[in-house]
């Protein structure tokens, strides 16, 4: 599920109550959808919820926004791949030593499109990983990892640079028939909830500004 809209931007205040409201609403006619659901323990994994507003659609275990200048696609990402990307290639994994510690942070692999004659703006610092009930959370970003790599301080430099590659961190300009791909991390709650909603809130196309909103549910890693 998900909203669209190309309102001039509200406060921030405003932005993350109509953003609360917003995600309880979908939360509620997920649950019609999908009945009630244990709670979840220990590392997440997620897979999406059908959406059915305008312009959204599930596409190969993504969703996916495609509007008629632009595309934006949420797939939920497995913390095991994640850090089997890194042994494989042969890199220091920014989150971990073992899939234990990659485990506790939630994946998306995000990609945008721009198939406009205008510039795309996307700000990742002002997404956020909803929950009912809770404040929202913020992405992972490479200062961040000096707090979760306390325990191993060998190899910041050689993390900070694998997460600059792999991640959305800084805002990334996408220009006219341009597209790019990155992970949006963040720490897994300390409560799994049953669902949550991914909003990217700072996406612009020239003055134009788009919210948008992808749900996914949660079940148990293992």
């Amino acid at each position: 599920m998900g909203n669209w809209s190309i309102e001039p931007r509200a406060s921030a205040p405003v932005k993350r109550a109509r953003s609360i409201f917003l995600t309880t609403a979908l939360a509620a006619t997920v649950a019609l959808l999908v009945g009630c659901a244990t709670a979840v323990k220990g590392p997440l994994l997620l897979h999406p919820v059908p959406p059915t507003l305008e312009k959204y659609s599930l596409t190969q275990g993504a969703l996916v926004f495609s509007g008629p200048d632009f595309s934006v696609s949420a797939r939920p990402w497995d913390y095991r791949l994640v850090a089997e990307e890194f042994r494989a290639a042969g890199e220091t994994c920014p989150f971990g030593t073992d899939d234990t510690q990659v485990g506790r942070f939630v994946f998306f692999r995000v990609r945008l499109e721009n198939r406009s004659t205008r510039t795309l703006v996307f700000n990742p610092m002002r997404a956020s990983l909803l929950i009912e009930g809770e404040p929202p959370l913020i992405p992972l970003e490479n200062s961040d990892l000096f707090a979760f790599t306390s325990e191993d301080s060998t190899g910041v430099e050689e993390r900070g640079r694998a997460f600059r590659r792999t991640c959305f961190d800084l805002p990334v300009t996408i220009r006219p028939g341009q597209s790019v791909e990155r992970y949006l991390v963040f720490t897994s709650p300390e409560d799994p909830p049953q669902r949550v909603a991914v909003e990217l809130g700072d996406l612009w196309l020239d003055s134009k500004s788009f919210t948008l909103h992808f749900v996914f549910e949660t079940f148990p890693g293992k």
